[in-house]
């Protein structure tokens, strides 16, 4: 038995014709930039895709593994423009140790800061602090 749904993607049944677009927070609010320092701060991107795969769409996070909180997020290609928006939005924490998966253009932007590759452990952290 097939049915044309003449209402797709509306739901009128529960009184509204279209999703609402969320703009959540790109940076946290658990912590206090100035206040708070941020011991090990891990970077990362993650890929997805939106309807088809050649829209792309990237995930930039950096996340506080004592806290278990993502500091700050933005979304973009995988270029050094969306990793500089990222690292502006956490110039007004104070970032002790940065981790990365060892993608070159981590290695060259955060060159003289403190900066793990991903195949260090986090025992190994605990001899540089």
């Amino acid at each position: 038995m097939s049915r044309q749904c003449t209402h797709y993607g509306r739901w009128p049944q529960h009184g509204f014709t279209s999703l609402k677009k969320l703009r959540p927070q790109s940076v946290t609010s658990r912590i206090q930039p100035g206040s708070d320092v941020i011991v090990c701060t891990e970077m990362d991107e993650q890929w997805g895709y939106v309807g088809a795969k050649s829209r792309q769409r990237w995930l930039f996070y950096a996340y506080d593994r004592i806290r278990r909180t993502v500091v700050a997020h933005v979304f973009g290609e995988r270029t050094l423009a969306t990793l500089e928006r990222l690292l502006s939005l956490l110039s007004a924490f104070e970032v002790v140790v940065w981790m990365t998966d060892g993608w070159p253009l981590y290695e060259s932007r955060l060159k003289g800061s403190c900066t793990l590759s991903a195949s260090v452990t986090l025992s190994a952290l605990s001899d540089i602090i």
